[in-house]
């Protein structure tokens, strides 16, 4: 059998490394002033209703205690990830980045992580707060899972998961964000989208004839959430990657029941196995911003063995919505330094920032901005962050920008689409690429499998002409001298 990346199993004693919980990170967004505990509120619609206006408004993290119905203590977290400042302090970054200077580190760290990846390898710890109640007669109502808005189908307690799966074959565990509804006490649904990694190895155990074992943890660290929605490199676990990244291995325990591995942060965790039982799934909110799929779905069954909870458990929440939404942030970030770490791997010179927009849910309008060295060189960079994977599902648009564009700026984005793109030749367009039936845009038919889908793609080149950028006949930008504007801005300081 080969080895696969990540997938060395370390043990040592919980002592050994620094605490990483969702309780320690609360604490350190509390004295950043972001944190505020709301009481009172109903499960139904009510904490999705909050949650959405929240981030919209004044971004606070929100913690749901006394939620209707519910003891106190039994708590649902929101808001976990809404801007540079929480994800730089989930990686154990300074919470002073910008969204540019955030990006380079990632770039930076998500290099060494593939470099150094087995010393990052998921560290085993022989016990954790998560088996403070350990519980085999088994009832999910128990916890506050929210009906997030009026048009969903049921109560999601998955939607910021880490669901872990091995790989029947090589062992490789992978850990996703999959969304789970509530059934019955003992029973969940579970959706995987066409390609992910999750879906094709549940199908293994399937066609062996055998259910998948799969543990899941619905509460921990924002930074198990972070790399458990992302594309983590095939063979890798995302539980190492994340590791690698937050240059923290990360800790985890054996389940009982199915030895998966389930972080050790966790304060709530389920086990037992997903089985080849079609049940009705929905509909939920997409991270689009629409009811895409506005009918339930099947989906396979998750049968759970066991239960474990911290006392006073935190459920780690989040919804879709018109973006921005609750989960559309912390995933720009990352996907924009995957894609930028492939852009180089793929030997494209002089990228000066990636950027992934929230108003495009971060995969749906990617802007590149780069020194242009030669004709051509906007068009490799677009066509390959279309198509790299972090940049390819779910995509729309990509946008070229030269080096004097702040990728993340969307008026300068803008500003460069309309000044230095012309729409008869500077628009690109790739038909037929990988789709997804989350798409509002997508026909649906009940015949069609979900790996069916396929969509089209516009890559928008808002650079300079290049023969008139090298021979300087460009028109020059209107704008102050870089030395006039730093002495302005030092010297009247109380306007700016």
């Amino acid at each position: 059998m080969g080895k696969v990346k990540g997938r060395d199993e370390k043990r040592l004693k919980p002592d050994q490394s620094p605490s990483r919980d969702v309780r320690s990170w609360l604490d350190e967004v509390k004295s950043l002033g972001l944190l505020k505990t709301v009481e009172g509120a109903d499960w139904d619609e009510e904490i999705g209703a909050i949650t959405d206006t929240n981030v919209k408004k004044n971004k606070y993290t929100l913690l749901f205690d006394k939620i209707k119905g519910y003891p106190k203590g039994f708590r649902v977290l929101t808001g976990s990830l809404l801007d540079s400042r929480r994800v730089a302090l989930t990686l154990g970054l300074p919470p002073t980045m910008s969204d540019l200077e955030l990006v380079k580190v990632l770039r930076d760290r998500l290099k060494s992580a593939g470099e150094n990846i087995d010393e990052y390898s998921p560290r085993y710890v022989d016990d954790a707060p998560l088996f403070e109640n350990t519980l085999k007669e088994v009832d999910m109502s128990m916890f506050p899972a929210p009906k997030w808005f009026v048009h969903d189908g049921g109560r999601y307690i998955g939607t910021a998961d880490a669901v872990m799966t091995r790989d029947l074959e090589t062992g490789w565990v992978n850990v996703g964000t999959y969304r789970m509804m509530l059934k019955d006490k003992n029973t969940l649904s579970i959706l995987f989208e066409a390609v992910r990694h999750g879906r094709f190895m549940v199908k293994k155990y399937w066609d062996a004839g055998k259910p998948c074992p799969v543990a899941v943890s619905f509460g921990h660290h924002p930074l198990a959430l972070m790399f458990a929605g992302i594309e983590a490199p095939q063979g890798v676990s995302e539980l190492a990657y994340a590791g690698a990244v937050s240059e923290q291995p990360y800790e985890v325990i054996k389940g009982p029941v199915t030895g998966l591995p389930i972080p050790a942060d966790s304060e709530v965790a389920i086990e037992g196995y997903i089985v080849n039982e079609p049940t009705t799934e929905g509909p939920l909110g997409e991270f689009i911003g629409y009811y895409s799929m506005a009918t339930a779905n099947q989906a396979p069954t998750v049968k759970v063995e066991a239960v474990y909870h911290r006392n006073d458990p935190i459920l780690l929440g989040t919804c879709a919505g018109r973006p921005p939404h609750d989960y559309s942030y912390f995933r720009c970030p990352v996907r924009a330094a995957l894609i930028w770490d492939i852009l180089e791997k793929a030997g494209i010179q002089g990228v000066q920032g990636v950027w992934c927009h929230e108003a495009g849910y971060s995969r749906a309008f990617t802007v590149v901005s780069i020194k242009q060295m030669f004709a051509g060189h906007d068009r490799m960079a677009g066509y390959i962050a279309c198509q790299s994977r972090p940049g390819a599902v779910a995509g729309r648009y990509v946008v070229v920008v030269d080096d004097d564009i702040d990728p993340t700026n969307l008026d300068d984005v803008i500003w460069a689409m309309c000044s230095r793109s012309d729409p008869a030749t500077g628009i690109d367009i790739i038909s037929e690429t990988i789709g997804t039936p989350v798409d509002p845009l997508a026909e649906h038919d009940p015949s069609k499998d979900m790996l069916e889908y396929t969509g089209s793609r516009g890559i928008i080149f808002a650079t300079k002409p290049f023969g008139r950028l090298l021979r300087n006949e460009f028109p020059k930008v209107v704008e102050p001298s870089p030395e006039v504007k730093e002495k302005v801005t030092r010297e009247w300081s109380e306007i700016f």
